[in-house]
């Protein structure tokens, strides 16, 4: 399945008591670039295309998140084994 250029699928699961249901996952790198996951699943497919305008909406915020991860990471461990 293709929403906005990017691409998901259905996939089957089970849920703890064996019930059957569907669900939908992602893992498109080209909308997950900029993030710290390699794909997520949501249980509708309103659900996904919803996570999915979340995602190209967001690139910038993003971006700025992974920057500042690295730069909080790179000052704890200088810190630690200082």
């Amino acid at each position: 399945m293709k929403y906005k250029g990017y691409f998901y699928k259905e996939i089957p699961v089970k849920d703890y008591m064996g019930n059957r249901a569907t669900m939908f996952q992602c893992s498109d790198e080209a909308l997950l670039e900029h993030v710290d996951t390699s794909s997520f699943t949501k249980f509708t497919e309103k659900r996904m295309k919803e996570a999915i305008d979340y995602y190209i909406g967001n690139v910038e915020y993003h971006k700025q998140l992974k920057v500042l991860n690295y730069e909080a990471t790179k000052y704890f461990l200088q810190t630690k084994y200082d």
